[in-house]
């Protein structure tokens, strides 16, 4: 698909798409693609839950200094400094209790606030305005600030970048090709069934045709390429020779060398 597209030439336009529309593409994208729904984990452990120190005002100090009598018997001074020292202790004792309780609730408001962020609103946050660049072949490259994020081919399925790919590996299931079609895929070729299914290959159960697939390789931690099942995993088995998946996007094509297009 991007084996050779040109920025330059092959944009015809982009734009930003209305409210409606986004809504409508983040729910399909929710369905499309379910690891986007993942709750987001945050440490709340560096949430501060000391209380403030209250610091008496120098004024109020004063003023309470000068009226009180110069004149103090030994139980005169032992009687007060049991009574300032009850008042001071219940004084407080209210601040700190009060203090907690607003910071805990600020806490928990912000806890509140993370337990309800996704995946999805971590890779297109609510207050980001999704774009649209659409190309030649009936292309269409949806970004937030300029970033390819997912593309699409006609009306099929949002594919993810190889990029983002490689930020939330999670994104779609794996398939693994062995060390001697690694550079077939790096040129662009589909691969084959036995590339899968030799010993340094992978192929999982349960895949379906037309299903997007994160093309791995054997001895490489991320993911080389997208691709999309050709028939199910159980009929490339039974097979065994053939085009198993069609080659989407891999590292090095030109979807790969753009990190800002469009709005």
């Amino acid at each position: 698909m991007f084996k050779k597209f040109d920025p330059k030439e092959d944009i015809s336009s982009s734009t930003s798409l209305k409210s409606s529309v986004q809504r409508n593409i983040r729910s399909q994208l929710l369905v499309q693609l379910p690891f986007l729904s993942t709750p987001v984990w945050r440490d709340s452990s560096t949430l501060s839950t000391t209380a403030p120190v209250m610091i008496p005002n120098e004024q109020e100090t004063e003023e309470e200094g000068k009226g009180k009598s110069s004149i103090t018997t030994p139980d005169d001074e032992e009687i007060g400094k049991k009574s300032k020292g009850k008042n001071k202790g219940k004084g407080k004792g209210k601040e700190e209790k009060k203090g907690k309780g607003k910071l805990k609730e600020d806490d928990d408001e912000k806890e509140e606030d993370v337990g309800d962020m996704i995946v999805l609103d971590e890779i297109w946050p609510k207050k980001e305005s999704l774009g649209l660049t659409k190309c030649h072949d009936r292309i269409s490259i949806f970004t937030v600030n300029s970033t390819p994020l997912f593309v699409q081919h006609f009306d099929g399925p949002f594919i993810p970048t190889l990029k983002l790919l490689h930020r939330y590996p999670a994104l779609l299931p794996h398939v693994q090709i062995d060390r001697g079609a690694i550079k077939f895929l790096l040129a662009g070729a589909n691969m084959m069934a036995p590339g899968f299914l030799s010993p340094g290959g992978l192929l999982p159960d349960g895949l379906n045709q037309d299903q997007l697939v994160a093309i791995h390789a054997e001895g490489k931690e991320h993911a080389c390429g997208i691709g999309k099942m050709t028939s199910s995993s159980e009929e490339v088995r039974k097979v065994g020779k053939g085009i198993a998946v069609e080659v989407i996007t891999w590292i090095g094509d030109d979807l790969w060398k753009i990190d800002t297009i469009g709005l």
